[in-house]
């Protein structure tokens, strides 16, 4: 069974184990806007009980991440996780509701507009096997997104996806511009460095 490594920097940040999850997610965001110049997170769904219920687990939660950063992922065989995810009581969260709000066109326009914190974001991503892409923001699409996701399911794979989208887009849950979608099958290191 596969487990996901998370390197920084080669430091060891946490690795999660298909024996503690039934689903597990890394996503690095960054926007133009800042003030971090990109965050990592990693989460996942707890093995499923009788009632079809399970844990909300955290491994990292909005890490912040800085210029010159070098992340790696390695898709390997495991099965343990290290350290455990933590047990988040997702119930009372309210995630519902902020899932529910709509900005209207002024608030969109006006955080449109707000100064730039990160204006000289630039990602260089390397998968094997193909040439490394750098991908940047932009007015039109000011976000950048790494999305790492696997599922018992599909034991055997793992798919990373790499985005740009925009604000509007993000508010409308419609999708961006693709730069990268892959699914990997066998053992695999996906590295992202924050370009300074």
């Amino acid at each position: 069974m596969p487990a996901l490594r998370i390197t920084k920097n080669g430091t060891h940040l946490c690795t999660v184990g298909s024996n503690d999850v039934w689903m597990f997610s890394a996503d690095v965001q960054a926007d133009i806007w800042g003030p971090a110049c990109a965050q990592l997170t990693v989460t996942g769904s707890g093995k499923r009980r009788p009632d079809g219920a399970s844990d909300f687990l955290i491994w990292e939660m909005a890490h912040e991440l800085h210029k010159g950063d070098h992340l790696a992922f390695s898709f390997e065989d495991g099965a343990e996780s290290s350290p455990k995810g933590s047990v988040i009581d997702d119930e009372d969260s309210g995630e519902d509701e902020r899932n529910d709000l709509v900005a209207s066109e002024e608030e969109i326009a006006r955080m449109e507009v707000r100064p730039k914190s990160n204006p000289d974001c630039r990602w260089r991503f390397l998968v094997p096997n193909a040439q490394e892409i750098l991908v940047t923001p932009d007015d039109d699409r000011q976000n950048l997104s790494l999305h790492i996701l696997w599922n018992e399911m599909r034991a055997h794979r793992m798919r990373a996806s790499l985005s740009k989208t925009s604000l509007r887009e993000i508010m409308n849950r419609s999708e961006g511009e693709e730069v990268f979608l892959h699914y990997f099958e066998h053992a695999a290191r996906i590295e992202l460095v924050i370009e300074t």
